[in-house]
């Protein structure tokens, strides 16, 4: 596969859930090796894990004293999209505007302003079993013809434990909303977390029931939104991966550990490969 840009500039405004301050982005098409970047007051902040500086509740970008924050859905839906290279200018504000609290308007806007360039597309190929863990979840790559990612986790009050799957198929994952449970909901707020948080832009659970009305798109929704923020975390890896990630309730933090000890194992491995092809995008 070929990389990827827009084909004119497209524009996103609103609130930031955590911040609660108003912002604008715009996004400018570019050439084939730009990358994905940000930028703000002058600083380009590269769409890349080595420039990650919090992963609390979101997964924050900074250089030279500039931070941008919760660049993770916009990021998942650039990836499932095929998106390599696009500057996202911070007109106003520095947290990427939430929406609805998915990805569903990026995608809405972004899914028909894709268009190809001549260069191929980096692609890592796993060839090799990784895996990173805590006490409590791990996140595995196995190799696998294509690009899959998998989340396994439960939902209180709900159920007990399920996956889902992406396979290509941006709609399983854009719909899904943000979410929390009602009792964190203070820890939050004395983080100084979740200042923009509204039932309009986030689900409100409670063990068992949720708060929002019209309740959950989809039965797992919570799950697919977690995928959602893991493919939006892959994504900061910089290059297209040939191989299955399946995450077992894991977190931003999870996540962002994944992506910088994957990088580590494989330049340490000889037959590591570089390729243009072999993963499909919608």
């Amino acid at each position: 596969m070929n990389q990827r840009t827009l084909k004119e500039n497209l524009s996103f405004e609103g609130v930031g859930i955590h911040s609660g301050t108003f912002a604008k982005i715009l996004l400018h098409p570019e050439r084939e090796d730009t990358g994905i970047r940000f930028l703000k007051d002058r600083v380009y902040i590269p769409a890349n894990f080595r420039f990650v500086v919090s992963t609390d509740h979101s997964t924050d970008l900074g250089k030279d004293g500039v931070v941008i924050k919760t660049v993770e859905h916009l990021m998942a839906v650039l990836y499932m999209l095929g998106v390599d290279n696009v500057t996202i200018e911070f007109v106003k504000g520095f947290e990427v505007p939430i929406l609805d609290g998915s990805g569903y308007y990026f995608y809405k806007f972004l899914k028909d302003n894709v268009i190809n360039l001549n260069a191929p597309a980096s692609i890592v190929e796993i060839k090799h079993s990784f895996e990173v863990r805590n006490c409590k979840a791990n996140i595995k790559a196995i190799p696998y013809q294509g690009f899959s990612a998998v989340y396994v986790g439960g939902l209180e009050g709900f159920f007990e434990e399920r996956s889902v799957e992406f396979n290509g198929n941006v709609k399983d994952l854009v719909f899904a909303r943000t979410f929390c449970y009602d009792y964190e909901l203070k820890h939050l707020i004395n983080r100084g977390l979740a200042k923009g948080g509204s039932l309009k832009n986030a689900l409100l659970l409670g063990r068992g029931f949720v708060y929002n009305r019209g309740g959950l798109r989809s039965e797992d929704e919570p799950l697919r939104h977690k995928l959602l923020d893991l493919i939006g975390d892959l994504a900061l890896f910089g290059r297209r991966i040939k191989g299955r990630v399946i995450s077992h309730k894991g977190g931003h933090t999870l996540n962002h550990q994944f992506v910088v000890g994957l990088e580590s194992f494989l330049s340490n491995l000889s037959d590591t490969t570089f390729t243009s092809s072999s993963v499909s995008t919608p």
